[in-house]
């Protein structure tokens, strides 16, 4: 983490900020001090799990450099002047005077303040029209800045200095970074929930003992539900034996519910319950008390044979489990509960424990068949004779632990000569104690073995509580505003992001990817692997649990919170946390209120999350606006009305999430200077009714959930024009408030290619010939939509682009609430057509049109290539 984080910064000091006179000399013997150090730090994070002084020394040296990323991220231009250029072209001079001028200076060594000069002079687009005093007073600003940062600089070079001497005191050998891939790779996809039967060896035994237990005895054990525990050390397998288990024919076939409830460290009662219901396919309030959730829990599970598996058990309170028992007492005779944990007190602790299976490790061929399932997949082993040799040595260090097999595994897939495999083998690395310290040594490794840009932000997911299910597109644009990620010439930064997520799969630190509606991603992290990041980022990643930590605030720079029961506001130390660069909610806290200190104080902020289904937040502190450094807010399901005008302010946001914002009323006027803004995510803000004139000078922006067509003073349809990189799903409401066939011809909706959901939709009235003529105006972009709605169309025929076969890509097609046509397109020429729904009140008849026929008027066989589902509502 600290080699990731010094890249970071020291790149940052060389591409984005411009330096003359001192600053340039404080910033070139920084980097010096900083790079002598960078080369000892691959061996001083692998010693610090043997000396607890070298834990500290790392710590101070992280708290430093974020501090000198501070300062560097103040001098950084705003928005506004970000139309100076500093590589010395004909751009930056400007003209023959000036070109003179920098020619005369540059002998003496002042063309840095020459460039400086000029940069001031012609900033900005009104050039000619500036006064000489706002150029002058430009000037005068760049230069008080520049000697500002040159005085912060040498503040922290000082303490960097006095952290440089004192490494001699640890002898440090200088280990160049680990080879990571040049180019990273895409994981494949998975898709199901399921546990990968082919991925799993040695546990038939296992898997066959503990089922004859959970099936057989007397079914007539009234008032009895005997519980099977497995229990074994981090990594062996517990969870995945469990999955074996349950999808077993023999088990699904005994039991009439088979729930999956994941426990976890952070043990709450109330939460357990509704966990349950939920599992049996109940549902339950937000806000209900233990005691109805009992009665809830009762009466779902009246009579039913279930097997309820309990997965990673931690506590072993007995009066809580007692309280839980009460509630599972009336299913049927002969249901179990199967609980998965660490330590066997807990199953001693379950009331009625009927049998404890103590899980032992892989042999190690069958340890060997899962690492070389990783390790050799995109390559014959039988062309790798020595690096099976090295593997199975490798092998042997894994001491049975499948994960530890699995992640190592993953981690040697990528290493393409002999000598990479000698260096894990013979890494001292696994000499760490992991019984001291309760972390694997291949963990390590692969830890270590990740390219820096991974490092970071596998690191970060450290802020997340365990069994979080953690959301590709929310963790990439994290990552986005923590600057994680590495640009690639024009490529997308978020494409670029989602590789790490996917390469991060691949490598089996991140698992379970489930794929849910709308393509959102999902995954798990193991808990073995969430305690090495935690132990990695401790002090400067940490989670507060109804306001208490493990960790100081006073340093910590990235943290979420859980607030259960009665806690509706914010933990005190995180209000006075000043270093804080991430803050988020979990797990649907209740809190209500945003103090005004929290942003007077948390000045470093970019990543902020007050969202969540239980969200009572009303209104948001002006001051707000004052974060300068923001970049990803998520508000999502709050109850606020209005933001203030103060969050436009907020010019390097990227990110603004007011998802199902349901008594939001209208966003900030200004919003327009908003440069930075990628994503807008608006979804079912059915309280909004228009959105701020000026929307489409945002041409940065990427995601725009929904389009809301205005009047008068308000954003018109042509506001789409510029907005030519939207992507994903774009839905355009009120359409009726078009005006004429010219005012829709502006949107150049056809450019807008990289959308793949189109949702057009009106209220149902208006002049049937205008709404004609505006819809066949507004064509999407043919080739590449995959998905396209239409609701509310009072025209009497459908545009003449719907039934386009130039449709290549459109998999689904709703036509809604169409209630004037009496006729349908040639939908049948649509090649990649799986489910069509069409709800038209006049249609009379199906004709052969419908089939994309040309002449002649007979069916064409070939229609519908591959249609799944057709629905047909409301015909009259």
């Amino acid at each position: 983490m600290a080699y990731a984080l010094v890249s970071m910064v020291v790149n940052k000091l060389r591409e984005e900020v411009y330096l003359v006179g001192d600053a340039k000399e404080e910033f070139e013997k920084l980097s010096s001090t900083l790079e002598s150090i960078q080369a000892l730090l691959n061996d001083a994070e692998i010693m610090q799990f043997h000396n607890e002084s070298i834990q500290a020394w790392l710590k101070k040296f992280k708290d430093v450099v974020y501090d000198i990323e501070d300062v560097v991220n103040d001098m950084i231009p705003s928005p506004e002047s970000e139309s100076g250029t500093h590589d010395g072209d004909d751009r930056l001079i400007g003209n023959q005077a000036w070109a003179c001028l920098f020619s005369v200076f540059s002998c003496c060594g002042l063309e840095d303040w020459i460039r400086l000069a000029h940069e001031s002079w012609t900033d900005g687009d009104d050039t000619d029209n500036r006064s000489i005093r706002d150029k002058v007073r430009t000037f005068v600003s760049k230069v008080a800045s520049q000697r500002d940062f040159a005085r912060k600089i040498k503040q922290v070079r000082a303490k960097l200095d006095q952290i440089a001497d004192d490494k001699s005191k640890f002898s440090f050998k200088e280990i160049h970074s680990f080879r990571g891939d040049s180019e990273l790779d895409k994981a494949e996809s998975q898709t199901s929930s399921l546990v990968d039967e082919s991925q799993i060896h040695g546990r038939d035994e296992d898997r066959d003992t503990i089922i004859s237990k959970l099936i057989s005895g007397s079914s007539c054990e009234e008032g009895r539900i005997h519980v099977i525990s497995i229990i074994g050390v981090g990594g062996l397998g517990k969870t995945t034996l469990a999955q074996l288990i349950c999808n077993d024919e023999r088990v699904k076939s005994h039991f009439h519910k088979v729930l999956w409830v994941c426990v976890s460290d952070h043990f709450n009662l109330i939460n357990l319950t509704k966990a349950i219901i939920e599992a049996a396919g109940g549902t339950s309030p937000p806000h209900s008390r233990l005691g109805s959730l009992q009665k809830q829990l009762i009466q779902t599970l009246q009579d039913k044979l279930f097997l309820l598996v309990l997965d990673d058990v931690w506590n072993d309170d007995s009066q809580r489990w007692e309280r839980l028992w009460l509630s599972l007492q009336r299913g049927a005779p002969g249901s179990r509960i199967l609980v998965t944990a660490r330590s066997e007190k807990v199953a001693f602790t379950c009331r009625d424990s009927a049998y404890m299976h103590k899980l032992k490790g892989l042999s190690d061929d069958d340890c060997w068949l899962l690492f070389s399932s990783k390790a050799f997949a995109r390559r014959e082993m039988k062309d790798c004779q020595e690096l099976v040799k090295i593997g199975k040595e490798i092998v042997k260090k894994c001491k049975g632990v499948p994960l530890s097999a699995k992640v190592i595994g993953s981690t040697m897939c990528s290493k393409t000569t002999t000598q990479d495999w000698k260096d894990i083998l013979e890494s001292q690395t696994w000499e760490i104690p992991d019984i001291a310290t309760g972390i694997l040594p291949a963990l390590l490794l692969s830890y270590y073995n990740l390219p820096v840009h991974l490092k970071q932000c596998f690191a970060y997911c450290s802020i997340f509580p365990k069994d979080h299910w953690l959301e590709k597109d929310i963790l990439v644009k994290l990552w986005l505003a923590q600057g994680f990620i590495k640009p690639q010439g024009r490529r997308e930064m978020e494409s670029i992001g989602g590789e790490y997520f996917d390469e991060l799969l691949r490598r089996s630190l991140l698992q379970d990817a489930i794929v849910y509606f709308e393509g959102v991603t999902k995954c798990k992290m193991h808990d073995l692997l969430h305690d090495l990041i935690q132990f990695i980022t401790k002090n400067e990643c940490c989670i507060f649990v109804n306001g208490k930590s493990d960790y100081s605030s006073v340093t910590v720079r990235h943290s979420s919170f859980i607030a259960t029961g009665e806690m509706s506001h914010i933990p005190g130390p995180l209000c006075d946390a000043k270093k804080l660069r991430t803050l988020l909610q979990i797990r649907n806290s209740l809190i209500n209120t945003i103090p005004d200190n929290l942003f007077q104080c948390a000045r470093s902020l970019r990543a902020l999350d007050f969202g969540g289904y239980d969200s009572s937040i009303k209104e948001l502190p002006s001051s707000l606006g004052s974060l300068k450094h923001l970049r990803y807010l998520d508000l999502s399901y709050s109850k606020i009305v209005e933001l203030p005008e103060s969050v436009t302010h907020l010019r390097n946001l990227q990110t603004l999430k007011l998802n199902f914002c349901r008594e939001l009323q209208s966003l900030p006027t200004g919003m327009s200077a908003m440069v930075r803004l990628r994503h807008l995510e608006i979804k079912e803000t059915t309280e909004l009714k228009y959105l701020p004139e000026g929307l489409g000078r945002i041409s940065s922006l990427r995601t725009l959930s929904r389009f809301i067509v205005g009047g008068d003073g308000r954003c018109k349809i042509g506001e789409l024009k510029r907005l030519d990189s939207l992507q994903g799903k774009l839905q355009i409401d009120h359409l009726e408030r078009v005006a004429s066939v010219d005012e829709a011809k502006e949107a150049l909706l056809e450019n807008k290619l990289q959308l793949s959901i189109l949702s057009l939709e009106m209220s149902g009235v208006g002049e049937v010939e205008r709404m004609e003529n505006v819809v066949e105006a507004l064509k999407p972009p043919l080739a590449n939509l995959e998905q396209l709605e239409v609701w509310g169309y009072i025209g009497s025929k459908f545009p003449t682009w719907i039934g386009d076969s130039s449709f290549s890509n459109l998999v689904k097609l709703k036509l809604i609430d169409c209630n004037n046509c009496t006729q349908l397109p040639g939908l049948g020429r649509l090649p990649s057509l799986e489910y069509l729904e069409i709800s038209t009140g006049l249609l009379k008849r199906v004709g052969s049109e419908f089939y994309g026929n040309g002449s002649g008027g007979c069916i064409n066989l070939a229609a519908f290539p591959k249609l799944k589902h057709l629905e047909f509502k409301g015909i009259r």
